[in-house]
């Protein structure tokens, strides 16, 4: 079964390739080898950027099967990058050997670069190092199929003013299956990119393969921090008001293995930065000078800060509250149920604590009846959210990620309650997150 499953996938990568044919001419018009030796804005070539934490080769993608994969009349160059590098001599980032070119062919070169930085950096990193025209970038540690390659690069000539993302959950895709957990979190890493950053034309903003003309990075600063390169490139061609650049998906096609990247909690605690980050961002700070910038970030972040001291002082009080409410309760009422009790006392507290937030946090005096029926249901149920989030950190700390229970407590504390600030201050009194 497995040799005739090989050459199933040789003849679609032949097939793959034939295609390629009809648009050499596009890239190539007039036949010409093209070097690495062309301007940048000029040369047609394929700088493929191949990631890896490896310090020797990929295992999946080494650069030798993905030079075999793009069809050979295409000038091509790999760039492969080692990421997480750490070396006891010498600088980090430099080339591990010189500039190879091949002997039969002037048209190939494989360069490997090694950062001590994350795989963003290394993105940034490979592009600085690449002089082709067309860009595409792998996570070489990744088991794509091979027709993988030909497809974007067909697509890219095709369509040079869009990003082609290799997509895990479009129509057509194949991949392996995932634990619960981590699909739940990869669920709510799209949600916050669809509605957090307003990335809603593409439906995997984290995929870790995709290809885009060199002119698309021209009018934005891709910074490289993290783990988000793609995320941050479409969150700020999306703010960029004159970008004309479009999204298009093709689906993966995983082949069989047993090894899968695992989502931990630093990687969930690295995405949320690159979400805060890229938040802050701002669909305006292109055109805002340095001055402007800074006084707008030292504004917001005082007005930021402010608001939320006042929210975790009014939660502090409410503990006193409730503690006050349940004792007097329980000892003037004769025969009362201490859970009745206790259940009165956490009423009397999540309502003081919206009095207090809506009139000196929020500083919302709309008293209407409407109005502030809707925002002390919003207020209870949000506070209600709150503790269904604290309960759930717990057991997935507990329980995934083996991190003893009262430092989890602490952290679901925590997250629960910048939760809980976050959404109140967006959904129940309808203000900006950072203002």
């Amino acid at each position: 079964m497995r040799p005739l499953v090989s050459i199933f996938y040789m003849e679609k990568l032949k097939s793959a390739s034939r295609q390629m044919s009809n648009y050499i001419l596009m890239l190539n018009p007039q036949n010409r080898a093209l070097t690495g030796d062309d301007k940048i804005e000029e040369s047609n070539l394929i700088s493929v950027v191949l990631l890896t934490q490896n310090a020797l080769t990929p295992t999946y993608q080494p650069p030798q099967q993905v030079m075999s994969s793009i069809p050979k009349e295409i000038s091509r160059e790999i760039i492969v990058v080692h990421y997480n590098f750490t070396y006891d001599t010498g600088p980090m980032d430099i080339a591990t050997g010189p500039t190879n070119y091949t002997e039969q062919n002037t048209n190939e070169r494989v360069l490997h670069v090694r950062v001590e930085g994350e795989f963003a950096s290394a993105v940034r990193r490979g592009i600085e190092q690449s002089i082709g025209k067309f860009i595409l970038v792998m996570d070489a540690d990744h088991p794509y199929s091979k027709e993988i390659i030909p497809e974007l690069i067909k697509e890219l000539i095709e369509n040079p003013n869009f990003i082609i993302v290799v997509s895990r959950f479009v129509q057509g895709a194949r991949v392996q299956r995932m634990p619960f957990v981590q699909s739940v979190l990869r669920k709510g890493a799209r949600l916050i990119a669809r509605y957090g950053l307003n990335v809603k034309n593409v439906e995997d903003p984290m995929s870790s393969c995709f290809a885009f003309s060199r002119h698309v990075l021209n009018d934005i600063r891709f910074e490289g921090k993290g783990k988000e390169a793609l995320l941050e490139i479409l969150v700020k061609v999306n703010s960029n008001n004159n970008s004309n650049v479009a999204v298009k998906e093709i689906p993966i096609r995983q082949q069989g293995t047993a090894i899968t990247k695992k989502v931990n909690f630093n990687r969930v605690l690295d995405y949320s930065k690159a979400v805060w980050d890229l938040y802050r961002y701002g669909k305006t700070s292109r055109h805002l000078n340095d001055r402007d910038i800074a006084e707008q970030k030292k504004h917001r972040s005082i007005l930021f800060l402010s608001k939320a001291g006042r929210f975790f002082t009014v939660g502090a009080s409410g503990l006193i509250v409730n503690y006050a409410a349940s004792f007097l309760l329980s000892s003037m009422i004769p025969n009362i149920w201490y859970i009745h009790a206790t259940l009165f006392g956490i009423i009397i507290s999540i309502t003081s604590n919206f009095l207090l937030n809506k009139i000196w946090t929020f500083e919302d005096r709309d008293f209407s009846p409407k109005h502030f029926l809707r925002q002390y249901s919003l207020f209870m149920a949000l506070c209600t959210l709150g503790a269904v989030i604290q309960l759930s950190q717990v057991y997935v700390f507990v329980e995934y990620s083996h991190i003893q229970y009262a430092v989890s407590l602490i952290i679901a504390v925590c997250i629960a309650s910048l939760s809980n600030f976050l959404l109140n201050k967006k959904i129940t009194f309808g203000e900006r997150i950072w203002e």
